[in-house]
């Protein structure tokens, strides 16, 4: 019973990420009215018009750039306004290939670049999105799409800063327990492209974001760094930030002289400037939890994301579902529909080992040994990759504990490595799949109780 739990869980995963994807978000919030571009964000509706001598030009930047980008060129040319002129479209190494015949499909120049570490090719997407916009007039529209890992998949340091200095500031950060918040803040500070910067380089055009989140909060200027978004540099903060984790002595010298002396890049935003939401993980959640009610399944969701650090998200998730159990008074009484709780987030993981791994594989792996027997745990990334890692996640079970103890496999060690990868692969309970061109942040799901065969 329990393998088949496990097969359920990672049959809900998938078939939440089929249910929202990023062309049918686009479709739902952008449509054309005539001369008119209409745009149905999840808080509001506005209305753009189009002048008739005016070009549409597009940036689609994050792992769901390419189907992002692929709707909107069909959305223009079933309108009468036009066909998108010209655009670029960035994502993340691999993650075009996968796309296959829909990134095959555009017109405009497809780049893969570094993530979550950027790299030279991040740069090459960067000036030729500058040289994109460097002429537009304030006829034209620019069209921005943005998702999950748009940070580091256009980096544009200030001047005086390199990117080898970039690369050394963004694996040190990673290694902390830092949330994307605080990440992002100190990466607009060494950005001429994030808080705004893009939309200043797109004056005196019109400007509208369409925002695909993945950050927890769903605030516009954390996802990928805000391009779009205005936002002042609050440089004593950032030190101050650095400091707290014990960055600063060790940050390149560059990166401490800029920040040091408060240099902030001309960001004047462009006179018509429009930004909104359009997906974010609750949208993946209740999709899941969609797909469980029609199996049959007592499902609940919590919508609030799970942050922090890892060993305290992991107790308040496994708080968490054993309330939901304990509401649900099912116990594991044979003929009880099954149980599920669908939740998620975005934890921090600070990486001391040398290991392979991410927050999702060493969060199931930590919960390997809690679960009780019946119960099966999902952790997994909405973009089919957790850190630098060819799998998504993991699904565990009591079945999975068995099998290290009975392997002798070095559970504890493995861990302090943060070698989750290895651990989950040699007991058998990797999820892997295709990159998934979205990405909503996490999922966590637990299952419990028994399954109807063929479902």
């Amino acid at each position: 019973m329990s393998s088949q739990l496990r097969q359920q869980a990672l049959s809900l995963y998938q078939s939440g990420l089929a249910g929202i994807t990023p062309g049918a978000l686009v479709r739902d919030a952008l449509s054309l009215d005539g001369h008119t571009l209409v745009l149905n964000f999840l808080d509001r509706k506005e209305r753009v018009a189009l002048p008739p001598r005016g070009r549409v030009l597009l940036v689609s930047v994050g792992k769901a750039a390419v189907s992002m980008a692929v709707e909107a060129r069909r959305i223009f040319a079933d309108g009468i306004a036009g066909a998108i002129a010209d655009g670029i479209v960035v994502t993340k190494h691999g993650f075009a290939r996968e796309n296959g015949a829909a990134g095959d499909s555009l017109p405009w120049p497809v780049m893969e670049s570094g993530h979550p570490v950027p790299d030279e090719a991040g740069v090459e997407a960067a000036r030729a999105v500058t040289a994109l916009l460097q002429d537009t007039g304030p006829d034209d529209t620019v069209l921005v799409m943005v998702s999950g890992g748009a940070s580091a998949l256009l980096p544009a340091p200030v001047e005086g800063i390199t990117l080898a200095d970039k690369q050394a500031l963004a694996g040190a950060m990673l290694r902390e327990e830092m949330d994307i918040h605080q990440i992002n803040a100190v990466r607009k500070a060494v950005s001429r492209l994030k808080g705004g910067g893009l939309a200043a380089l797109a004056a005196p055009s019109r400007v509208v974001g369409l925002y695909l989140s993945d950050v927890p909060g769903d605030r516009l200027a954390s996802i990928g760094s805000g391009p779009t978004i205005p936002e002042a540099v609050d440089f004593p903060a950032v030190v101050a930030l650095l400091r707290e984790k014990g960055l600063w002595e060790d940050a390149p010298e560059s990166v401490r002289e800029v920040l040091e002396a408060g240099r902030t890049p001309l960001r004047e935003p462009p006179a018509v400037l429009i930004n909104g939401l359009i997906g974010a993980n609750r949208h993946l959640l209740r999709a899941i939890a969609d797909a469980a009610g029609k199996r049959g399944m007592r499902t609940a969701v919590r919508t609030e994301p799970l942050t922090g650090a890892i060993q305290p998200a992991m107790a308040e998730l496994l708080a968490r579902w054993r309330e939901h159990l304990r509401r649900e008074h099912t116990g594991q009484a044979k003929g009880n529909a099954p149980v599920c709780l669908v939740s998620g987030g975005e934890i921090t993981l600070q990486v001391t080992g040398g290991g392979m791994g991410g927050r999702c594989q060493e969060l199931a792996a930590r919960m390997m040994p809690l679960l009780e027997d019946g119960e099966v745990f999902l952790a997994a990334g909405s973009d089919g990759n957790d850190g630098p890692t060819d799998a998504a996640g993991g699904v565990v079970d009591r079945e999975s504990w068995s099998r290290v103890l009975a392997g002798n496999l070095p559970y504890q060690s493995l861990l302090d490595d943060n070698d989750s990868y290895r651990l989950l692969e040699r007991s058998g309970n990797l999820i892997k799949v295709p990159p998934t061109g979205n990405n909503v942040m996490d999922v966590y799901l637990f299952l419990a109780g028994e399954t109807e065969s063929g479902k």
